[in-house]
């Protein structure tokens, strides 16, 4: 197997589509997925069963990569795709959920390394990585392909809690506990998968995430140093664009006059809050009903149809919801003002009790993000490696100027965060590949 150059690897990466950026008192947690097992975690095996999806070799990898990808490849590894179900606990302490994740395993690489991919916000269940990825004899995840074909490692994709084989549950969305559980217990029982079929792997693991997706890749790599996963050594994570300072996103966002990018986003986080927190009630924070939020994200629309329930847009005159709302138009102007005048607020509280910037960590981390991100300000990386610097991590930081981005933005490319993904996910395999190679110590 011929080794991937540092050009060649660009080149792909550019090509590459990844996946990111991509209540009141009547709520209910009767959810399909969910039983009252409370000891998922506790050392027993997690793995519910698998089940294989693909199993292209090497000459078809090439042949699809040559044609889509990258013309001047020579070699690639084949390929075999496995749906994981699982056992993990989610949000509430008592409560174990089946989820689900994606598996990928170069074929032809003796003993490869492991990647957790955390994917960015999605709306719809038919953009998890088990959806995306069907039996159809040729790949379908495209950072996959980019990580597992070209690059030589495993992939490990969770598809979060709340899609997937979870799909019945309120996704719990930037919510430190669940997002790092269901990643954690996703690469615990993919390597129960490979131990099991004699897969050999070398146990050691890089995580990486964009957007959401950067946010629970902190939140799975700090589970990890406080000691949930021990049997892997964690070399390498790259957080890309992730609210890592809920509060400070929230201090920015929950302003009467401040536009909202994408409202999607903050209606997503007010529903998963007050779901999860029984203090917390949605009736008291936003406008739109509870019931609104329950069809706006029963996991089949995407932004535009949500804004649509919520009551933020209007298709027949040319109005998507993006960019033209502020947030009084989803939250009570008088919770706002109590955010914004009340240190006891029990939002605040909320938000300040998932910040994922107050640890320290002792793995490598590089932090990856455009300096104009539209969506996730740059600050939100800049301050977390700074804090991070100044307790003595070994930690690095890129933030990739607009002009390089491939994507510019245009009609239907109009964010920033969106576009940068590619640029960024290219920066974080080839520092990955520089760790495995020794380029980097």
């Amino acid at each position: 197997m011929k080794k991937t150059t540092q050009k060649g690897i660009s080149y792909l990466l550019a090509l590459a589509l990844t996946m990111f950026m991509s209540a009141c008192s009547t709520k209910t947690k009767d959810d399909k997925n969910i039983t009252n097992d409370k000891n998922t975690t506790n050392g027993e095996p997690l793995l519910v069963k698998s089940s294989p999806i693909d199993d292209i070799n090497a000459s078809t990898m090439l042949v699809y990569i040559n044609n889509v990808l990258d013309p001047n490849a020579t070699n690639a590894y084949g390929y075999k795709a496995v749906k994981i179900t699982y056992k993990t606990v989610g949000q509430d302490d008592n409560s174990s959920v089946v989820a689900s994740g994606l598996l990928t395993i170069p074929t032809g690489m003796r003993t490869p390394s492991m990647i957790c991919d955390n994917h960015g916000t999605i709306f719809r269940d038919s953009e998890a990585p088990t959806n995306v990825e069907v039996s159809s004899g040729t790949p379908d995840l495209k950072l996959a392909i980019v990580m597992t074909s070209y690059a030589g490692f495993v992939g490990i994709y969770p598809d979060y809690i709340g899609f997937g084989d979870s799909n019945g549950t309120v996704h719990p969305y930037i919510l430190k506990k669940a997002a790092a559980r269901s990643s954690v217990d996703m690469i615990k029982a993919s390597m129960e998968y490979m131990t099991k079929n004699n897969i050999s792997f070398d146990k050691k693991l890089y995580i990486s995430g964009y957007s959401e997706g950067g946010y629970n890749a902190m939140a799975t790599a700090k589970s990890i140093e406080d000691g949930s996963l021990s049997d892997v050594t964690l070399m390498g994570v790259a957080p890309m664009a992730g609210p890592y300072n809920v509060r400070d996103l929230a201090d920015i966002e929950l302003n009467t006059t401040h536009t909202m990018a994408n409202p999607a986003f903050l209606a997503d986080l007010a529903y998963s809050y007050a779901y999860y927190y029984d203090d917390v009630n949605l009736s008291e924070i936003t406008i739109p009903t509870f019931d609104k939020f329950q069809r706006a994200f029963d996991g089949k629309n995407g932004s535009v149809q949500i804004h649509t329930i919520l009551g933020l847009a209007d298709i027949d005159n040319g109005d998507f919801g993006l960019m033209r709302h502020t947030a009084a138009e989803l939250f009570k102007s008088e919770f706002i003002t109590d955010y914004q005048n009340n240190a006891n607020n029990l939002m605040v509280q909320k938000f300040e009790e998932n910040n994922l910037d107050d640890w320290t960590p002792k793995s490598k981390m590089h932090f990856i993000q455009c300096l104009e991100d539209d969506i996730i300000p740059f600050s939100e990386s800049n301050n977390t490696y700074h804090k991070f610097e100044s307790a003595g991590a070994d930690v690095s930081l890129i933030g990739i100027p607009t002009d390089r981005l491939r994507q510019q933005r245009d009609a239907t490319h109009p964010f920033v965060h969106s576009n940068c993904g590619e640029e960024a996910y290219t920066v974080a395999v080839q520092w990955f590949s520089a760790i495995r190679s020794g380029t980097i110590k």
